[in-house]
């Protein structure tokens, strides 16, 4: 277990150094308008990265036996899906062109579609190696992909690159990343084609997928009129405070459900072992969010005002209602986890699609205009969904409400 979460940690260690650094150095190089060319151009790249690597890998995870057949026609579909992005992505490249009134992004579509069929290759295969608690391989997969992928974007700013920066890193990142992951393997799936298997598979794989989607879209849309509200300032003041906050949230839960999911879901049908994993992991998330959460709202505003200036300094204030989210967040999210191992996952796309309804409903009814006030209108849309996301959770484990939050102390029978 030590070895697990170590190798987990330090992915989510090494993909925020190396996002970080690289995103502001090439930013830095390249300068503001070929930024915005860039990030237009690989901002539906990982749209479709995301929805090509998700779809089969939590799926093969959650599922209670594997075989050869399942497996190998799991990867298949997954290659599928990654050529249908290809095309998608491709096809892409016109629209922006036309959008941008810059015929680079022709070009740009196409390098960014050469390596989704990879992509969905390696993602059925990072569902076998979570399922089979690989981490290290995993771990190696950033390590390799996101640090050759920067080298080359560096090199490339550093040539003058331009918008094209963002492009190679991206393409890299994605076809090395990839890659790594099918040789860590070095399975050769069988030619073989099961439907029913694949169908079974795509009822877990859509709707998490569909959620996460929900869940990009959803700051997505708030930013968009949160701009239109307040203006260009406050959103850029909201958009640091997000990216610090949920940066390291993102970064922290994903190595957290790579190691809660396959222990939770080894016992989706033994409830009362699956509460005592609960119990277990939620101790742990604790362990690492209470230290952190504390750092965070002590620190933030000192952070962002020394490394920004005294300008940005609401920003860092705008991010305290965060932190306490983000702390609500590590006490449910063990039995959010539950829920998606035995297999209940539309309750979160749900959730998900509420919250976005809320949070888009706020904006519009309280028309904020400062970035705290941006901020609360986004907490209460979370905070509204929580008592649905509670009950989801607790029916998934056949307790109480209340019951999954309480880590084992105090009442342990399911009520």
């Amino acid at each position: 277990m030590r070895r697990d979460a170590f190798w987990s940690g330090l992915e989510a260690a090494v993909s925020a150094c190396l996002s970080v650094i690289t995103s502001f150095v090439i930013a830095r190089l390249t300068g503001p308008a070929e930024l915005g060319i860039g990030a237009a151009a690989v901002a539906v790249h990982v749209t479709l990265w995301v929805v090509v690597n998700a779809l089969f890998a939590d799926a093969l995870v959650q599922r209670v036996q594997i075989d050869e057949r399942i497996a190998s026609s799991a990867f298949w579909a997954s290659c599928a899906a990654g050529c249908l992005a290809m095309v998608l992505q491709a096809g892409a490249g016109w629209g922006l062109a036309a959008m941008f009134g810059d015929r680079r992004m022709l070009v740009m579509g196409l390098v960014l579609a050469a390596p989704l069929p990879l992509v969905g290759a390696a993602g059925a295969v990072q569902g076998l190696l979570t399922r089979e608690r690989s981490y290290r391989h995993l771990a190696l997969r950033t390590l390799i992909g996101q640090g050759l992928g920067g080298a080359v974007g560096l090199t490339a700013a550093l040539e003058s690159a331009g918008a094209w920066a963002f492009v190679w890193q991206q393409a890299a990142t994605s076809a090395v990343g990839a890659l790594a992951l099918l040789l860590a393997r070095g399975w050769r799936p069988g030619f073989c084609w099961d439907p029913p298997a694949v169908r079974t598979l795509l009822r877990v794989g859509v709707p998490l997928t569909a959620s996460t989607l929900v869940s990009i879209m959803r700051y997505r849309l708030f930013a968009l009129l949160i701009g239109g509200s307040a203006g260009a300032a406050a959103l850029g003041q909201v958009h640091i405070a997000f990216r610090l906050v949920d940066t390291v949230r993102e970064l922290v839960f994903t190595a957290l459900w790579r190691l809660m999911l396959p222990a939770l879901s080894e016992h989706q049908h033994d409830r009362l072992a699956m509460l005592a994993q609960v119990d277990r992991w939620l101790r742990r998330c604790l362990l690492v969010f209470a230290p952190l959460c504390a750092a965070l709202a002590i620190g933030l505003t000192q952070v962002v005002t020394l490394l920004m200036g005294p300008n940005w300094a609401q920003a860092g204030q705008a991010g305290l209602p965060l932190v306490g989210l983000m702390a609500w967040s590590a006490l449910t999210f063990p039995s959010g986890v539950a829920l998606v191992a035995v297999g209940q996952v539309r309750f979160t796309l749900y959730a998900n699609l509420g919250s976005l309804v809320l949070s888009a409903a706020g904006v519009l009814l309280v028309r904020p205009v400062t970035p705290w006030q941006a901020v609360m209108v986004w907490t209460i849309s979370q905070v509204l969904v929580t008592p649905y996301a509670m009950w989801a959770n607790a029916r998934a484990l056949r307790v109480g409400i209340m019951r999954p939050l309480s880590g084992g102390f105090g009442i342990r029978a399911p009520a």
